[in-house]
């Protein structure tokens, strides 16, 4: 297997940022390369991609600035993942990398040739185990281990990424737990190798600003489409849980 470049998404107007991930990365003696976050802010013909009557109809609420943003640096990367052909690591710039992320870089070569994705921290969720390699295990979780911190991407989820985001609707992380829709299992690694980091702000919440209020309509769809979700998310696990259960 290549190894995997390390991209860290970072807004060039966040170098407090930038320095933290830099002197951790230093001190573990592995390599960044860090990408251009999209500013949500600023405008961007991948924002074409909202379907914003739909997005009202599901969360009542329009994307924010960030959440755009993130959903096209994102995107990109995906389409760089699938144009080198070759796995990358995604990180956030606001998170911690723990000391054993070098062990998983020199683990991922036995990695299964079956797994095309999986989170790099550990998601408190139920979930299954899934698959093992080196010292690690993958976790299939049951719902949503919310955030994406960072995660290992090969071409071939990628692809699968790409082929079903044509409509944006929900926030990048959650779409990338859709499983049903793109195929790409929803895995987490345990031990997690990165992990939330205190101190910085949200830049999705840039501006200490709310989110929208709703209203009663907004909030009847939104919970009418989170019961549709956690009905998809039964449906799709519910073989794969009698098959644990039967052995």
């Amino acid at each position: 297997m290549t190894t995997p470049t390390l991209h860290v998404v970072n807004l060039p107007g966040s170098p407090e940022r930038r320095a933290s991930m830099m002197q951790q990365a230093t001190a573990l003696g592995v390599a960044l390369e860090f990408f251009e976050a999209v500013n949500g802010r600023a405008g961007h013909p991948l924002f074409a991609h909202v379907h914003q009557a739909k997005r009202l109809a599901r969360k009542g609420r329009p994307f924010r600035p960030g959440e755009l943003g993130c959903w096209a640096s994102h995107y990109l990367l995906w389409q760089q993942c699938v144009a080198s052909n070759r796995p990358i690591i995604v990180l956030e710039d606001d998170i911690v990398l723990e000391a054993r992320l070098p062990e998983l870089l020199h683990a991922l070569p036995l990695l299964p040739t079956d797994v095309g994705y999986f989170r790099l921290h550990a998601g408190d969720c139920p979930g299954m185990v899934w698959r093992r390699f080196g010292d690690f295990v993958l976790h299939r979780y049951w719902r949503s281990p919310m955030c994406t911190l960072g995660y290992y991407l090969a071409p071939v989820a990628a692809k699968r990424f790409l082929a079903h985001a044509d409509t944006w609707i929900l926030p990048v992380d959650d779409y990338m737990d859709l499983a049903w829709l793109h195929g790409v299992e929803c895995l987490g690694l345990k031990p997690g190798v990165v992990s939330a980091a205190d101190g910085f702000a949200s830049t999705i919440r840039a501006g200490g600003r709310q989110k929208a209020t709703v209203g009663p309509v907004g909030l009847l769809r939104r919970e009418a489409h989170r019961a549709w979700l956690r009905l998809r998310w039964h449906l799709h696990n519910l073989p794969a849980r009698l098959l644990a259960r039967a052995h």
